[in-house]
Parts: structure tokens; sequence; C-alpha cells
């Protein structure tokens, strides 16, 4: 019986496939793994290309993390800015006196206290904010109390300037004698867009929230975020006007400040602080 071509044409095409087996069966057939040699290369490409790459992941995670420390103080100036609206002009303040009307209550060198999200919560700005998320620094790495690594709850102080004190209150800090002592109301702020109000302070710095700048610029009685950990030396600070801004340290001194009342004169960081915290007589 005679068989259909497609049929004839398979046929064959078996058989061919068939033969061309028979053929190589007598070759030796070679391992499907790798050799030694290939897999050193590929690790070596690996290794290589992570070496490119970490260094781009790793800028990209630092400036993750400074927009959102922006942020947060950014939105701590906007309650600022409706905390001063809602009151007559007045402003918050910043020494905690009584604790009655201070922005933000807790002592970072306190054990009880730096954890404690209810005095962030008891301060008279989280009314406009209500989110204590935002009083910390996302690449805060903690402070440290009586040797024991703590991961604080507020990372930002208020400028120490800001808001009205106590008749008889000794002059803040002692370098400021010759300066206006505070700003009690908005109107006493003569330029806004250059006065900061908020400022992103140095983990190895922070107790409460008043921040203490000396407006002669010899002292570091306080100090921003001036490590290698928070920005690669940077910090953010925002304004009287509701503007922020993130400031990269420009005076190769700053990074060696470890401690309160270390003495830069000419420092320009300090300077360009002191410039926007208070102003002479």
């Amino acid at each position: 019986m005679q068989l259909p071509c497609k049929e004839i044409i398979v046929t064959i095409t078996v058989q061919t496939r068939l033969k061309h087996a028979k053929m190589n069966s007598g070759c030796p057939k070679r391992d499907q793994a790798f050799t030694l040699l290939e897999l050193l290369a590929v690790i070596a490409t690996i290794a290589t290309l992570a070496a490119m790459l970490l260094p781009v992941l790793g800028k990209a995670k630092t400036k993750a993390l400074q927009a959102n420390c922006t942020a947060n103080v950014h939105q701590l100036g906007l309650a600022w800015r409706m905390y001063q609206e809602d009151n007559g002009g007045w402003l918050v303040e910043s020494y905690p006196f009584d604790n009655s009307n201070v922005w933000v209550q807790g002592d970072m060198t306190r054990a009880n206290e730096a954890t404690n999200t209810v005095l962030i919560k008891s301060g008279k700005l989280y009314p406009f904010g209500r989110n204590e998320n935002i009083y910390r620094c996302p690449a805060d790495p903690g402070v440290t109390i009586d040797g024991q690594r703590v991961s604080n709850v507020r990372s930002y102080s208020m400028n120490s300037f800001m808001g009205a004190r106590p008749a008889g209150t000794p002059v803040i800090p002692r370098t400021a004698a010759t300066y206006v002592p505070f700003f009690s109301k908005e109107s006493d702020i003569l330029q806004p867009s250059e006065t900061w109000v908020l400022v992103d302070e140095d983990h190895r710095s922070i107790n409460d929230g008043f921040f203490i700048v000396d407006p002669t610029a010899r002292i570091w009685f306080d100090f921003p975020a001036l490590s290698s950990s928070r920005h690669n030396f940077g910090f953010a600070v925002t304004f009287a006007d509701g503007h922020s801004d993130f400031w990269r340290s420009r005076d190769p001194r700053s990074r060696s400040v470890e401690r309160s009342e270390t003495e830069q004169t000419g420092n320009v960081d300090l300077s360009r602080l002191a410039h926007g915290a208070a102003v002479p007589k």
C-alpha cells in the first residue's frame, strides 16, 4: 500500500535523526555544568557589577533620607506658623521653663523621656501636625545613655531665640548680651526669610528642644547634625517665612565637633547659623 506523501516525509525525517544520533553516539558528550574557570568568571563579573552599583545605591539612599528629613522639618515649620496664626502672632516658646507653652517636651539625655512619645504629644505644636514620626530624622542613629544606644523619639530642636521668656531670665547664651534676647511675636522677626526656626540637631548634642546658638559665632553650645551618618555632614533647617533648606557642612573643622562648648572662631558653618538666629540690639 502506498503511503501518503506527508507520512513518507515524517518517516524519512525520523530515520535521518536516528541515523545522526547513532553516528554521534560514539563521541564523548560534553558535561553541561560550568567549568571552574567559567564559574570564576561569572563571580568576578557579579562582583564588578556590585562594586559599581553599591555606591550608586548608597547615594540614592542618602538622598532619600535627606529628602525625608527636610520634609519632616518643613512640616514642623508649618505647624509653627499655624500656631502663631492661631495665637494672635505670639510665638510658641522654645525654652521649657515650666512646659506650659513650650513647643515640645522631653529631654533626649534621660532614658525615661528619650523614648516617650507622650512628651511629643504634650507639646504645643503637636495639635497642628498630629504625627510623632515627623519629629525624628530617619537617619538618626539614636542617642547614647549610660553606655546604651537608645532610639530617641525626637531629632529636631528650635532656635533658642524663638518665643518669650519669663522676666528675670538670665541671658542665654552668655555671649548674647548685646543681642535682642528673644522674639516674642511674629512682628519681631524683621527678616523671616533669613531667620531659621528649627534645625536637625546632632545625636551627640541633643537634649531638650532648645537649640542654643552663639550669635557671636565663636562657640558651639549645641550643634546640628555634623556626622557622616546624618546625611553625610548635612542638616535640614526651616525658616520663619515657611521655606525649608538643606545645609551641607562647608568648614572642615565642623566634622571634628563632638561635644558642646567647642570653640571654633571663624567657622563658616557656625557663622551661618549665628547670622540666622538672632539680631543685635
